[in-house]
């Protein structure tokens, strides 16, 4: 006859006793090290300067071409919603540059840099 079902038995299975991947220093054995992340953080910022400036020059460009017709359609009021729409353009042009440029430089730092730093023996090395 098969055992009841009891959670604290299946443990392992349902993810309370994760594996959690532990970097150890390769030269001294440390599991105290600090990951640099240098890419990661220099692509986020790269990333975000050109999602922004991306977003706000082809608001530009559909700013000037439906200008002429917007201002003999509607309202003298609508520029400034036309403006509001640059700027939430920009920031989610800014938000998706950052996300893309930090998982970009994500993959730098895992595969060329050396990321980690042991904070014992101050030795620099790649991910293992």
């Amino acid at each position: 006859m098969p055992a009841p079902f009891n959670a604290s038995h299946h443990r392992g299975v349902y993810g309370a006793q994760r594996s959690s991947r532990t970097v150890v220093c390769p030269k001294c054995g440390s599991p105290n090290i600090e990951t640099k992340n240098h890419a990661k953080r220099i692509g986020g910022a790269i990333g975000t300067c050109a999602g922004v400036m991306s977003a706000l020059s082809g608001a530009a460009k559909g700013a000037s071409a439906g200008a002429v017709m917007a201002f003999r359609a509607t309202a003298p009021a609508m520029p400034v919603a036309s403006v509001t729409a640059a700027v939430l353009g920009a920031l989610v042009g800014g938000a998706m540059g950052c996300a893309t440029g930090a998982a970009l430089g994500q993959v730098v730092d895992e595969t060329i840099l050396d990321n980690h730093l042991c904070l014992r023996c101050d030795h620099s090395f790649q991910t293992p």
